[in-house]
């Protein structure tokens, strides 16, 4: 069986975000070279990192990134409050997921990772899970070998930027929701994003050993709590 452990070869998109800068640490402790995608002009400086400014609205500018590339890891999101309309959201959410998706499978990048939520359903009334959903059905669409979509709880940990519900979530829930959440309600649990990262990162080395060898697309997903 081949071995294609080279996590040197990966892209993260939303790599400044919560989950996506945590997800880039945790790649660069295993040993390995990252392309970070951002949208922010401030770029951060870390060790083993390329970090590079993208414009979203112009794919095609930034396809180029994927020649050669083992694994792509989509870590994009906003709020509705952040995007300024429900439009605006999907366009981040589901569009610029799906455009970086369709690169990825036409560059044939083998292995994609996708972060979602938990009680994503393309069918809910909830607009959030409903896009969550969304962007699930049409990645998997695409050609890969293996696709991972991770469906955290409320994500645990600093933001950059403040979310005033979410950081009261953050709070709360750790310590008097989640001890109530037992059996099949434990996936609603909160989940630190550190913990998170570390899944998607030994998830994906596990996927560059083995995923081909069972031929076709191979999906899992992930319903995550702490």
């Amino acid at each position: 069986m081949e071995i294609k452990n080279d996590l040197s070869d990966s892209i993260v998109a939303g790599s400044t975000g919560l989950v996506g800068s945590e997800l880039v640490k945790e790649l660069v402790s295993l040993g390995h070279v990252v392309t970070a995608l951002t949208r922010r002009k401030t770029i951060p400086t870390l060790e083993q990192v390329e970090y590079k400014f993208v414009d979203y609205e112009k794919p095609s500018s930034f396809e180029y990134l994927f020649q050669n590339k083992k694994h792509v890891f989509i870590c994009l999101g906003t709020t509705i409050k952040k995007a300024g309309s429900k439009e605006n959201f999907r366009r981040v959410d589901i569009d610029y997921s799906f455009d970086i998706a369709k690169i990825a499978s036409k560059f044939n990048v083998p292995n994609l990772s996708l972060v979602t939520s938990i009680g994503a359903d393309s069918t809910s009334k909830n607009f959030y899970l409903q896009c969550k959903g969304e962007i699930e059905n049409k990645i998997l669409t695409l050609d890969f070998e293996s696709v991972s979509i991770y469906q955290p709880g409320l994500l645990i940990g600093a933001r950059s930027e403040k979310r005033i519900g979410e950081s009261l979530g953050q709070t709360i829930q750790p310590f008097f929701i989640d001890p109530l959440l037992q059996g099949s309600l434990k996936k609603f649990r909160s989940i630190k994003a550190t913990y998170l990262a570390k899944s998607i990162a030994s998830n994906s080395i596990a996927f560059s050993v083995i995923g081909i060898s069972f031929g076709g697309i191979m999906c899992e997903i992930y319903p995550l709590s702490s």
